[in-house]
């Protein structure tokens, strides 16, 4: 069992932008780290060619088919839903005690170590935060209403008084140590599933965060998020328009994220350019 390696759920719609990870992933890991892949078995002949060094190809069936769901009962389609699924079972298959769950549109951006995510050998890094510049965002209020009302269903239902509400959208540090905990001292006890879990509120990793600082098994070392991530194609412009560089990126985090459901994909941060040097220049001189 690996103390620390990367995992990624992928399949066939996002094989583009997983061979992009993957690229960026050989290029900038100088610790050798492993890097586990987990696709339905239907997918397995399509990423074949990937499985060998540090990467290994494991079918989403082999550690958490028997946790699928099968019928649809959500907005949600039953792939995304196993999708969540996947990431909270993986610690299952045994191959890691800590585990960074990675998207498909994720890229590295420099080189990265062990200790970019773990603070010693025991405790992992983990990305705590209350979300409030996000929730300020014009462009996310759709979602911000249905957001806290599914964490604070989380936090009820662990029974975890916390008025701050810490938990992360993604790329987190999974402890193995505290997934059995989830199961057999919060799951078992009231016979619930995985997909249960899903059905209360479908946010996979404030299922974690929650009981992480519930049990307090691992000690908390918490951290801002290991990524970028551009929600939307305006907060891609908006910081171009605000001269930040990907180099300034670069010191500050070990990847990025540029979604990849935008109807117009962008493949990489692009530096501002002249016209957005020019509208800075501006706003700068008159504010």
């Amino acid at each position: 069992m690996e103390n620390f390696s990367l995992y990624c759920k992928t399949y066939n719609k996002d094989f583009k932008s997983f061979k992009r990870l993957l690229a960026s992933f050989e290029k900038f890991n100088k610790d050798n780290i492993k890097f586990f892949v987990s696709v339905p078995e239907a997918d397995f002949e399509l990423f074949k060619e990937f499985d060998g060094g540090n990467v290994k190809l494991i079918t989403d069936e082999s550690f958490a088919g028997q946790y699928f769901e099968t019928e649809k009962y959500s907005r949600y389609s039953i792939g995304y839903i196993n999708q969540e699924i996947c990431k909270l079972a993986f610690f299952e298959a045994g191959y890691a005690e800590n585990y960074l769950c990675l998207d498909s549109d994720v890229q590295f951006i420099r080189d990265f170590y062990i200790k970019d995510f773990m603070a010693d050998s025991k405790t992992p890094y983990t990305v705590l935060v209350m979300e409030k510049e996000l929730f300020c965002e014009k462009f996310y209020r759709r979602f911000t209403a249905k957001r806290k009302e599914w964490i604070e269903k989380i936090f009820m239902a662990v029974g975890l008084e916390d008025r701050r509400f810490r938990t992360c959208q993604g790329m987190q540090v999974i402890n193995s140590k505290v997934m059995k905990s989830l199961k057999n001292d919060f799951m078992a006890p009231k016979d619930l599933s995985y997909k249960d879990l899903i059905k209360i509120s479908p946010l996979e990793f404030t299922w974690y965060n929650a009981w992480f600082q519930k049990c307090g098994l691992v000690p908390e070392m918490a951290v801002e998020p290991f990524f970028k991530t551009f929600h939307s194609r305006v907060e891609y412009h908006f910081a171009r328009f605000r001269n930040i560089k990907f180099e300034n990126y670069k010191k500050e985090y070990v990847g990025i994220i540029l979604n990849g459901n935008w109807k117009r994909p962008v493949i990489q941060y692009k530096n501002p350019n002249i016209f957005h040097k020019f509208i800075y220049f501006i706003l700068k001189k008159l504010l």
